[in-house]
């Protein structure tokens, strides 16, 4: 009589042989999360760009995109833009009395970006960027904004800001781009 099936030795060696492709998926998968979350944060923070300098022409006024604190703006109260790209959240407003900052009572706001990952880095050209009503900035010459997911050079990624207001989303930093 012939039997089928595993001996005890087959399945412990196909048992260690799924453990080592379990554990190498999920390394994988880590690496591929923190890629994605980069270009995803990136080009989400390149359609805020682009549709503060659309806003800026379209309403002949100043338009202004920086980071703000967070727990002001969740009050609802005037905000000063601060020069910490990475522990604040990225808001664009109508800067009516021209003042740089956001004024809850006169100014209008016009997009919110949810706050970076706790672990993650943003570097940008400049504490913010004011765009005139002919879309151009007019605070500083432009620049790259670097985002270093779990503030690593590993999966960076990088967006140019212009002149002229326009933004190319670059993708990965090369190694004279680091997140320090």
């Amino acid at each position: 009589m012939k039997h089928h099936g595993f001996t005890l030795l087959e399945l412990l060696i196909t048992i260690a042989i799924l453990a080592i492709l379990v554990t190498l998926s999920f390394a994988g998968s880590t690496d591929l999360n923190e890629k994605t979350r980069a270009e995803s944060f990136m080009l989400e923070l390149k359609r805020h760009i682009t549709f503060a300098r659309a806003k800026a022409t379209t309403s002949d006024e100043i338009v202004i995109l920086c980071p703000v604190d967070p727990t002001k703006l969740a009050a609802n109260e005037n905000l000063t833009c601060i020069n910490n790209w990475k522990n604040n959240q990225i808001i664009s407003f109508i800067d009516k009395e021209n003042n740089g900052t956001y004024e809850a009572a006169d100014d209008d706001l016009l997009r919110v970006m949810e706050k970076l990952a706790v672990n993650d880095n943003l570097k940008a050209p400049d504490t913010r960027v004011r765009f005139d009503s002919s879309g151009r900035i007019t605070n500083s010459s432009g620049g790259k904004f670097i985002y270093c997911p779990l503030n690593k050079t590993e999966h960076a990624k990088v967006m140019t800001l212009t002149v002229g207001g326009t933004s190319r989303y670059n993708g990965d930093a090369t190694d004279a781009e680091n997140c320090l």
